[in-house]
């Protein structure tokens, strides 16, 4: 932890807690996710790990990029672009999106997942809160499930 700071929590789920960040000496914000090792089995975080390594070579405009990571005495923490929000936060405030947006979207998604299943990787976790929404008005496929 020592080349980055936590700003706050950003959200929380079954897999453990997300943190919004800085890079320490760049000032990069920063995604923190932060999976607890308590209660998983040797199986899981060898799982866990294969993941990571899938995803630091993924290299997709649509797909968050992992940054780092790296593992303390309890955790392994996961380090990502930091997004803006995220679709399903949209979807609760606002109850839909205009057709063009929806169009948008989908094409990105479409595209996200072409290079993802050309890669052999399925994403086991489709769903609006893992499409972030990132600077520009693009969107960041996320989560793939651990």
């Amino acid at each position: 932890m020592e080349k980055y700071h936590v700003l706050e929590m950003i959200g929380e789920g079954s897999f453990g807690r997300v943190y919004k960040g800085r890079r320490k000496y760049s000032a990069q914000v920063v995604a923190l996710k932060f999976i607890p090792k308590l209660g998983r089995s040797e199986k899981e975080l060898r799982n866990l790990q294969r993941e990571i390594e899938i995803m630091r070579g993924l290299r997709h405009p649509n797909i968050v990029h992992m940054l780092d990571s790296f593992e303390t005495d309890k955790e392994v923490v996961v380090v990502t672009d930091y997004a803006e929000g995220e679709l399903f936060q949209i979807l609760e405030d606002d109850g839909k999106l205009p057709e063009d947006q929806v169009q948008a979207i989908a094409a990105q998604l479409v595209s996200a997942l072409y290079y993802l299943h050309s890669h052999r990787i399925l994403h086991r976790d489709m769903k609006p809160q893992n499409i972030l929404l990132a600077k520009g008005g693009g969107i960041k496929l996320c989560d793939f499930g651990f």
